[in-house]
C-alpha cells in the first residue's frame, strides 16, 4: 500500500484531522505499518469516540495514551513479528479486532497478509460444541426458572441472562462473540435471526420477558 493514505471512510473531520496529523509524524520516522480499529474502522463511530491506532516499527515501543481535541488516542506500538504471533495464538476477540480494522499504511504487505489469514480463520469459525452445551444449558435453566416467577423476578431474570441469549445468537450463526461494545451492532447483521422485531421487544422495557421466551425457544431448536 503506497501513496496517500484514503481517510474517505471516517465519519467525522475531528478523527479524520487527528489521524491525519499521527500518519504525518508515524511515516517519516519509519512506521512499518499503520492500521485503526474500533468504531473508528467500522464506520460506527461517535463525534467522542476514541482514535484506537496500531503501529508497527523495527522496535516495539511502549503503549502510549494521549487526549487531542477532546478525543482519546491510544497507541499501540508492534512489530510485525508480534503481529503475526497475535494471529497464531490470539484470541478470537484478537482476530475480530484484526478483521474489522483499517490498514492505513503497509509498504510491505504484512499487514493485508495478516488481515487475509485472519479472515480465513474467521471464515472456518464453527462454535465448539461445548460452548453450545453451556449456551443450552443456560437458556433452557431460565426459562425453567421463569415459569412460575413473580414479574420483577422474570425481569430480573430476563435482563441477566441477555448477555447470554446474544452468545447464543452468534453460536448458530458459528459467529465468534464480538467484544460488549460491538454486539449491539452485529445482532441486526447476523444472517440467521428471528423474524420480526426482537430485538426491540426485547429491550422495549415492556415486552422483554415474553420476547426473551420466543427468542430463547428458537435458539434452542437450532443450537
Amino acid at each position: 500500500m503506497t501513496g496517500e493514505p484514503d481517510l474517505s471512510f471516517i465519519l467525522h473531520g475531528v478523527h479524520r484531522r487527528l489521524l491525519a496529523e499521527e500518519l504525518t509524524q508515524a511515516l517519516p520516522a519509519g512506521v512499518l505499518g499503520f492500521r485503526v480499529g474500533g468504531s473508528v474502522a467500522r464506520g460506527t463511530a461517535r463525534p467522542t469516540s476514541d482514535l484506537d491506532l496500531w503501529l508497527y516499527w523495527p522496535q516495539a515501543r511502549p503503549f502510549e495514551t494521549e487526549e487531542r481535541a477532546e478525543i482519546l488516542i491510544e497507541r499501540h506500538g508492534h512489530t510485525l513479528e508480534r503481529a503475526w504471533r497475535e494471529v497464531e495464538e490470539g484470541s478470537d476477540l484478537t482476530l475480530l479486532g484484526w478483521a474489522e480494522s483499517r490498514v492505513l499504511h503497509d509498504p510491505g504487505g504484512d499487514l493485508a497478509r495478516i488481515q487475509a489469514e485472519v479472515r480465513r480463520r474467521l471464515a472456518a469459525y464453527c462454535t465448539p460444541e461445548a460452548e453450545r452445551r453451556r449456551l443450552r444449558h443456560w437458556l433452557t435453566s431460565t426459562l425453567g426458572k421463569l415459569e412460575g416467577a413473580a414479574p420483577d423476578q422474570a425481569t430480573f431474570l430476563t435482563r441477566t441472562t441477555l448477555w447470554t441469549l446474544a452468545e447464543a445468537l452468534c453460536a448458530v450463526n458459528d459467529h465468534s462473540p464480538p467484544a460488549v461494545t460491538r454486539m449491539w451492532e452485529l445482532l441486526p447483521e447476523l444472517p440467521i435471526q428471528p423474524q420480526g422485531d426482537w430485538l426491540a421487544r426485547l429491550l422495549s422495557g415492556q415486552d422483554e420477558v415474553q420476547a426473551f421466551r420466543e427468542v430463547a425457544g428458537w435458539v434452542l431448536v437450532r443450537l
